[in-house]
């Protein structure tokens, strides 16, 4: 069973949404460039902000602010449908495009922003399909690196804290990247992908207590340890390739 979805105005989520029974249908570069524009257009339509994101030829990793409504599902529906559309109209094809509804998972920034950004941005250097992050086009991690222009990412606050330039801040980046690359390699990580809340032990029991108010299921909830931050996870991790 799939948790009833948090949703909230400030929130932060990492989102996860695959192609239907984890086929390669993304195949050529129009299709990465629909994406990116209709998630563009949905961004503005919607007020959200994209904070990090990779498109892989399966699968989708965002990074997803909500700063003025809690219109998390809104904002998706909205991507996954008028792409799925185009996509199905470009290809001459029908049926479902997407495997289902999409994942989330809440974050809290302070402690897990930048875990989470790394994570997504060495999705396709985890799944070994390329030699490193930057040679991945569909990613905001050239963007955060090496300064490349990038209309579809909003720069959070933290990320411009890493430098007073451009440039201090592209190299401090790199080096965080590198550090944990050292530090964790790269294995896959179930709680990035697998819990519907993510953070210090106060943010998760207090969205916890929240939540367990209004909805059933959230009641009796437990957060558990991961590493050095704490998760409510209640489903099966979803696969990064």
């Amino acid at each position: 069973m799939r948790p009833p979805r948090i949703s909230f105005a400030g929130g932060v989520y990492h989102v996860v949404t695959r192609c239907n029974n984890r086929e390669f249908y993304f195949q050529d570069e129009e299709d990465f460039r629909m994406f990116l524009k209709i998630l563009l257009k949905a961004k503005k339509i919607y007020k959200v902000r994209v904070f990090a994101y990779i498109l892989t030829n399966n699968h989708i990793h965002l990074l997803i602010g909500t700063p003025e409504e809690a219109n998390l599902s809104k904002f998706m529906q909205y991507v996954n449908g008028n792409f799925a559309k185009a996509y199905n109209k470009r290809h001459g094809r029908s049926g479902r495009f997407w495997g289902g509804r999409f994942y989330s998972t809440v974050i809290e920034s302070d402690t897990q922003f930048f875990n989470t950004v790394i994570y997504i941005e060495l999705n396709m250097l985890r799944c070994r399909a390329v030699d490193d992050p930057s040679e991945w086009r569909w990613s905001s991690y050239r963007a955060h690196a090496l300064g490349a222009d990038d209309p579809v990412l909003d720069l959070h606050e933290l990320y411009l804290a890493l430098g007073n330039t451009p440039e201090e801040r592209q190299a401090n980046y790199q080096e965080m990247v590198a550090e944990r690359i050292m530090e964790k390699g790269l294995q896959r990580e179930p709680v990035y992908t697998s819990g519907v809340i993510l953070g210090g032990r106060t943010f998760v029991e207090s969205l916890l207590d929240e939540y367990s108010k209004i909805v059933d299921y959230y009641k009796e909830r437990q957060p558990r340890e991961a590493g050095d931050s704490f998760s409510l996870r209640s489903f099966a991790p979803v696969p990064d390739g």
